[in-house]
């Protein structure tokens, strides 16, 4: 039983250092490398940045707000000027002039030719107070009008 895994063993051993040396370009070869045009070819997608905050401003001819949010990664308050587009998708909002200073939204963006375009725009609904219905007072039997 030793002698059979012990050939095995070896068997395995040829078989992957035949296999190696196959995967190894001849030593008078280069290994294959990229046309340039197919490495530039592929464009590099943008990265998508998410804040959440107040918005300060909206201009309506730059179709862009201003939003003021917290920047845990440098501990600090900063402001952001975020551009709208065609392809930006809004909630509770139809337009940049739905937007008013004092909302608070959250905001996907990507920089995209220095500017920061926006992928969507949640505007938070502000939460309405429900409506009490008004107590009636009841008049304790002892008081209650004579007939």
């Amino acid at each position: 039983m030793k002698c059979r895994t012990l050939a095995v063993l070896i068997v395995c051993l040829f078989a992957f250092s035949a296999f190696a040396q196959d995967q190894q370009p001849p030593a008078n070869q280069t290994p294959a490398q990229p046309a340039p045009e197919a490495v530039s070819a592929s464009p590099v997608q943008p990265q998508e940045i998410s804040i959440y905050g107040e918005v300060k401003n909206s201009n309506m001819a730059a179709n862009s707000v201003t939003v003021q949010y917290y920047d845990y990664d440098s501990d600090e308050e900063k402001s952001i000027d975020i551009t709208a587009d065609a392809a930006t998708k809004m909630e509770n909002a139809k337009e940049i002039v739905d937007i008013k200073p004092g909302n608070w939204a959250d905001v996907v963006y990507s920089v995209k030719d220095g500017k920061n375009i926006a992928k969507s725009i949640i505007v938070e609904k502000e939460e309405e107070a429900p409506i009490e219905p008004a107590k009636i007072e009841e008049m304790p039997a002892a008081q209650a009008p004579k007939q």
